[in-house]
């Protein structure tokens, strides 16, 4: 450069403007070959200081712009004003800081931004919305009542009559309120009745009815397996607080899917028997549930209609209570 370029910037909190007749102590003087310098004023070392963090090339050609488009005479002298600081800011990688669920991200170590991360949350009656199901518990007689069986010949153990199922819910809610909504179960599952005899008696289809007779060998166990895919419809509470979560009742209906005997003998010889032993190839009936918070649901299923066809098996509904894990 043929004249000399005198730059007059001061670093006023984010790089203001300085008038060549302001009085400054601290400055840096940039010598440039014999005939031109850059001059910078700062109103104290701090303020120097916060040059690192700009981009002087980016500042110097606009200067250049500035020196390009004036035509005067004489001493040539450029001044930005109302210089945005922003604009010269570096663009560096920064660091970033996880901690306590905040992010801190220092920019070139002078600008500071705090980004709190929000966990996004459904409204609590949408939790639980669909549900996979595993349920167990125990089976029972509703009811024992017909003159052409004896009550001792199926007797059920109780322990050893187990129920189990598989289910999968959608719990649409219908209601929702500031504690308390009302939802809808609707789904279905797979679900096993074991009926253990007492004693040494099996059940056998005969021509007319099923039959319960005593095997010939002494036996570990003897069981009737039912299994049906069972469709339930039951409305439910939801409640937001306090340890119970949920209450429903409401229905099921289910259809038969396979029927088998098991008989295990002392010298845990097995056998299977697939057969229609004169069941109900449908079943509905009555259930209720409870849930608390945290923990296990409990549930009770009562069915209505008989385990056996008309006049071809006892007079017996079956029970079932337990335990629902989700």
């Amino acid at each position: 450069m043929k004249r000399i370029v005198t730059v007059l910037l001061a670093f006023l909190g984010t790089l203001g403007m300085a008038s060549a007749s302001d009085i400054v102590r601290d400055s840096i003087i940039v010598v440039m070959g014999d005939k031109s310098r850059i001059i910078i004023y700062g109103e104290n070392k701090e303020e120097l200081k916060k040059l690192l963090n700009y981009d002087v090339n980016r500042l110097l050609k606009d200067v250049g712009g500035k020196i390009d488009s004036t035509s005067e005479a004489g001493t040539t002298r450029v001044i930005l004003g109302e210089v945005d600081g922003d604009k010269y800011r570096k663009k560096g990688r920064g660091t970033i800081t996880i901690q306590d669920r905040q992010i801190t991200i220092e920019a070139n170590g002078d600008t500071t931004y705090q980004i709190k991360r929000v966990k996004r949350t459904r409204p609590w009656w949408q939790n639980d919305q669909d549900n996979f199901v595993i349920s167990f518990g125990l089976n029972a007689y509703g009811k024992k009542e017909d003159l052409n069986y004896d009550p001792q010949d199926y007797d059920l153990r109780p322990l050893g009559s187990r129920f189990f199922s598989l289910g999968f819910y959608r719990n649409p809610t219908l209601i929702k309120g500031e504690d308390v909504a009302l939802r809808m179960r609707l789904g279905f599952e797979f679900t096993w009745y074991n009926f253990m005899f007492e004693g040494n008696n099996v059940a056998r289809k005969g021509a007319e009815r099923i039959e319960f007779t005593e095997f010939t060998e002494p036996l570990k166990k003897s069981k009737l397996t039912v299994c049906y895919v069972t469709v339930p419809v039951m409305p439910t509470l939801a409640i937001r607080k306090g340890v119970i979560s949920h209450i429903g009742a409401g229905g099921y209906v289910g259809y038969r899917l396979d029927s088998y005997t098991k008989t295990k003998t002392q010298n845990n010889k097995k056998d299977h028997n697939h057969a229609g032993y004169w069941l109900n190839d449908f079943r509905y009936g009555l259930m209720a549930e409870i849930g608390f918070r945290n923990s296990v649901d409990l549930f009770f299923q009562y069915d209505l209609n008989e385990l056996y066809q008309e006049a071809r098996g006892p007079k017996v509904q079956a029970v079932s209570f337990g335990v629902r894990l989700n």
